[in-house]
């Protein structure tokens, strides 16, 4: 009977500390979610998060060319898949990286475009020169007159 006890005693144990981790997983989970949220309130209220997001909105845009209009995605908003617990930025942390993010940005629109003006200014070139030597060939050989009945 006693064995019978310690037994059941031990499995209580066993499922009371279960439960307290999964409670505290819970509440490491809930803690995540808060910190998130925090954190994301930061960010937009920021001063340069609307410089920030125009930025970005030109560098698609110069990625897409003339395709026109883009749709969000959710990926900014899918949870984070990693299991530390991400620490909240101080603000002087958090101006820092908004304005190295605002630059690297605007570094990466000027590497998009530096190629797209080249291959632009080629095409135009290459129009040209094809409309002259039209011109040229049409002048050199003019069209007979159709003949007439």
């Amino acid at each position: 009977m006693e064995a019978e006890t310690s037994t059941t005693t031990v499995e209580n144990n066993a499922e009371s500390s279960e439960n307290n981790v999964h409670d505290l997983s819970f509440y490491e989970e809930k803690e995540e979610e808060e910190d998130d949220i925090i954190l994301k309130k930061s960010i937009s209220s920021h001063p340069l998060f609307g410089v920030l997001i125009q930025t970005h909105l030109s560098c698609l845009k110069v990625g897409l060319g003339e395709l026109g209009e883009f749709g969000t995605t959710n990926a900014a908003n899918a949870r984070p898949t990693s299991t530390h617990k991400p620490t909240l930025p101080t603000s002087s942390e958090l101006d820092r990286f908004m304005e190295a993010y605002c630059i690297t940005l605007g570094k990466l629109k000027e590497a998009m475009e530096e190629p797209l003006q080249e291959i632009t200014c080629f095409i135009d070139a290459m129009y040209i020169q094809l409309k002259e030597l039209c011109e040229t060939h049409a002048i050199n050989n003019p069209q007979p007159n159709p003949p007439t009945s």
